[in-house]
């Protein structure tokens, strides 16, 4: 039999090739009229991307094409309305009704976040990723180590973590440069989190190759092979298994050693400290009949996500709240004027309870986190049929339904002028005139932001640490106004946000 000439053998490539595209085609127009069938309005998609931005994706959710989605039905008057990522059916909710339906009255069938992931990877033990009957089961582990009581105990940790920032923030007003304040702001998370989820002083703004705050950072690169593997698992679960890929992030061993080795110490020298690891360590030592004991993959894990939750929420709600006020001096002022004042009644010194008394600066911190929520969009699986309220459509297990918060907070029927900082809108008479399900900075219901009370906590420290030090202003190298990079679903700015510093002490 004669061998295949080279020409033979890139014909043969040519057909196969070909025959697979036409197949994969069809595949995608078949899913194509699945909302046409269930009478659900649906805004037109294209081969192969569907209604999506982007066919690889960056992230391992949906991004700032929801804010488009959500426009788009918003306009022609919708409650709801189908679209396609590739070729899955999305459905996305712009009724606060409805969205009060998926994320809390009706929960039991919207459990699981729709999220990429791969049970094959460390990191997919972690709260944020974990799918029923795990998650319920983790959440009530993990929901007794961030009550207000605990956040108390964490408390002087975050605060001396602060002074360093001050510290540098010193350094720059003194001499007038520019302050990247996203960088300022990351190290100073990276410092808190590595005191209260990792054991470890880890001050950043001393070594400009910090291992944690370098590490870290790893934890957020994309690259297209990352993106690569994201849109295999994302599309073809399968294929992803079967070639045994993973999601891993090179900076992983970092956390696995810098975890063991804490662990040993303080098992070693008898050590315990008030921190997030130390009550993760506890309740790995518990012993409870009937229940799997909480591992050492589950506390890795579960240190990583607080590294992540807890670094780049907190620096993006700070920057963004930084950047308002900056542009603002005249709000800025007031929110200064009100921490002096609530200051003034504890000597001077900033309390877990003085915070609490701070309500006009947190009205600036929930108008900046409307216009730049941390998570611009939220996104459930339905995982048993479900049928929308007074509606005869049902949503099919599988169904990916989507949230826009971004364009909930910028909806000028819910915001009137929705561009203009105005922390007026969150007095307390403003939000209860408004439905409770419009501004979702946190998420809602039982699968809402665990560690939202950290949050806030952390993001006031800094911003009360900062405010009481320095005037602040936006440098003339930052092109303004800032905009969003729609790629992620962790909000980022593309341009990069410069501030001037002048010191008040």
């Amino acid at each position: 039999m004669p061998l295949l000439t080279t020409e033979s053998i890139i014909l043969v490539l040519v057909l196969v090739g070909g025959a697979i595209f036409l197949a994969v085609r069809l595949i995608f127009e078949h899913s194509y009229t699945y909302w046409k069938k269930k009478g659900v309005p649906f805004l037109k998609p294209k081969f192969p991307k569907g209604n999506a931005n982007y066919f690889i994706p960056r992230d391992a959710t949906y991004a700032g094409e929801a804010k488009y989605w959500f426009d788009e039905f918003r306009k022609r008057g919708y409650k709801f309305g189908g679209v396609w990522s590739g070729n899955r059916p999305v459905l996305v909710l712009t009724d606060p009704e409805y969205i009060k339906d998926i994320i809390t009255k009706d929960f039991h069938h919207f459990i699981d976040r729709d999220f990429a992931v791969n049970h094959r990877d460390l990191l997919t033990v972690h709260l944020f990723n974990i799918r029923n009957p795990e998650w319920k089961s983790l959440r009530q582990k993990l929901t007794p180590t961030l009550t207000s009581g605990k956040m108390k105990i964490m408390f002087d940790g975050v605060l001396k973590c602060s002074n360093y920032m001050i510290d540098s923030l010193q350094k720059d007003a003194q001499i007038g440069s520019d302050i990247n304040i996203r960088e300022v702001l990351a190290a100073f998370t990276t410092d808190v989190i590595g005191n209260v989820a990792f054991g470890v002083d880890c001050n950043s703004f001393d070594e400009s190759q910090n291992e944690f705050r370098k590490n870290g950072r790893l934890l957020f690169r994309t690259s297209f092979t990352k993106s690569l593997k994201r849109f295999i698992l994302s599309y073809f679960p399968n294929f992803f298994h079967l070639l045994q890929l993973k999601l891993t992030p090179a900076a992983l061993d970092f956390f696995v050693n810098v975890v063991k080795q804490a662990m040993e110490f303080r098992s070693k020298n008898n050590v315990h400290r008030n921190d997030f690891l130390q009550l993760l360590i506890d309740m790995n030592q518990e012993k409870k009949d009937g229940e799997k004991p909480f591992s050492f993959e589950q506390i890795v894990a579960n240190t990583i996500l607080f590294f992540i939750a807890g670094f780049d929420t907190s620096s993006t709600a700070m920057n963004f709240t930084l950047y308002e006020l900056s542009r603002n001096p005249e709000i800025q002022e007031k929110a200064r004027q009100e921490i002096n004042k609530v200051l003034l009644k504890y000597d001077g010194q900033v309390t877990y309870e003085s915070l609490q008394e701070m309500s006009y600066l947190q009205q600036c911190i929930d108008e900046a986190m409307r216009k730049f929520p941390s998570l611009i969009t939220l996104a459930r699986i339905c995982t048993k049929d479900y049928q929308l309220r007074n509606t005869n459509i049902i949503i099919e297990k599988g169904t990916s339904v989507v949230i826009s918060t971004l364009g909930l907070g910028m909806d000028p029927e819910y915001f009137p002028d929705p561009e203009k900082f105005d922390p007026e809108r969150f007095t307390a008479e403003a939000k209860a005139s408004r439905h409770p399900y419009i501004h979702l900075p946190f998420g809602e219901g039982p699968r809402n932001c665990i560690g939202l009370r950290f949050g806030i906590m952390q993001t006031k420290i800094g911003l009360v640490k900062i405010l009481t030090n320095f005037r602040i202003s936006v440098s003339p190298s930052t092109k303004m106004p800032l905009t969003i990079d729609e790629r992620f679903f962790l909000l980022k700015s593309k341009e990069t946000l410069h501030l001037k510093a002048e010191s008040l002490i």
